[in-house]
């Protein structure tokens, strides 16, 4: 039987920095096994606040949750700045977990239309359209899933306009902060003058440092009524991240950062391996991602709707992708290409798939 090789998900292929390793198993032998602080060891808080005010951004260590993962931060944002029957402004195309999460929770996403052939950008004028009464806050993500778009310093101050006019949050998913190429810088919309109070920020270490299994994430909020709302929703679920693990943390934010650069090349020489192999596909195009690990190739030319042709390319080249209508109605007729994986798979997924289109068009 033949293998599916899978390059739709967001998993690299690097090991964890060694460093990181070896400060959770001295945790262990350390006896750090038991609750520890509720609000989370102190050190990781302000390594934490460390990492953004390098950034230009005031965060204060002592309004930091600690989070299972940021996935956990996304529907800790979402329930408290949102709620029930509230709506809530979103990307169109933006990561699927974030509509699950809203449908989960009871709030409305307001479309916000991306713009394919301007890079995946928006419109700013377009942001007003959006708004309704029950609008409680915007979620931004960059560099972005799926497309690897990266908001500008002037997008940023627009969209930070618009919510100041309107007295709405920002919800800023920064998962991606550390992933950007072609000199592209991340800029987070908490440094922008009086968007500190208005602003969740949401980050963790998986894809940077290579923990995904970790499951480590954060949540800065900018004062201590909106942080005393999160940390409930802390204490009545996972009521608090292990000790060990938040000691390995640590080591990740405070220790050499070359590895996490090392990556970065990788991913930087993956991406343009990956954009040149589908470069040779007839009728396909696709937009170069300035930061985070995928490709959204634009595949209407093969008239199969994303979730049929990303079947078709399952069952005929053994090779899983995620459909573009996943991401929203706008990302209909593409699907996501992650380059995160080893560069073996990447060369014979896509040959295979290659093979797999021609089929389609003879």
């Amino acid at each position: 039987m033949r293998k599916i090789i899978s390059l739709g998900g967001g998993e690299p292929e690097y090991r964890t920095p060694d460093h990181i390793v070896e400060a959770m198993k001295e945790a262990l032998d350390e006896g750090r096994t038991h609750y520890g602080d509720f609000k989370h060891i102190p050190e990781f808080r302000e390594a934490i606040a460390s990492y953004y005010k390098r950034m230009g951004v005031k965060a204060d260590p002592d309004f930091v949750i600690v989070t299972p993962g940021s996935t956990m931060g996304i529907y800790m944002a979402l329930r408290v700045l949102v709620g029930l029957g509230n709506d809530i402004i979103t990307m169109d195309p933006c990561f699927f977990a974030y509509r699950s999460t809203m449908r989960n929770i009871g709030c409305n996403p307001v479309r916000l239309y991306r713009y394919k052939d301007e890079g995946w950008g928006i419109h700013l004028e377009d942001l007003e359209e959006t708004y309704t009464p029950k609008t409680k806050a915007i979620l931004i993500c960059s560099p972005d899933n799926p497309t690897g778009y990266v908001f500008g310093k002037e997008e940023l101050k627009g969209i930070a306009e618009f919510a100041e006019e309107k007295d709405i949050m920002v919800i800023s998913d920064d998962i991606y902060s550390e992933i950007t190429y072609d000199g592209v810088q991340f800029t987070s919309i908490a440094s922008i003058p009086n968007m500190r109070d208005r602003t969740v920020i949401l980050n963790g270490l998986s894809k940077a440092y290579a923990m995904t299994g970790w499951r480590v994430g954060y949540v800065i909020t900018p004062d201590e009524d909106l942080y005393n709302r999160f940390h409930d929703i802390q204490l009545a679920t996972y009521l608090v991240l292990n000790a060990a693990v938040q000691r390995a943390s640590v080591a990740a934010l405070t220790g050499p950062q070359d590895q996490v650069r090392e990556m970065v090349t990788g991913y930087e020489e993956k991406r343009r391996l990956v954009m040149d192999a589908y470069e040779e596909i007839p009728d396909v195009s696709f937009v170069k991602p300035k930061g985070a690990f995928y490709l959204f190739p634009d595949m209407s030319a093969y008239e199969k709707n994303s979730r049929k042709l990303v079947q078709y390319i399952r069952d005929e080249a053994g090779v899983a992708v995620t459909p573009g209508v996943l991401f929203g109605s706008n990302g209909e007729g593409h699907f996501r290409q992650a380059f995160a994986q080893s560069k073996e798979d990447l060369e014979e997924g896509i040959d295979r798939i290659k093979q797999a289109l021609k089929k389609l068009k003879r």
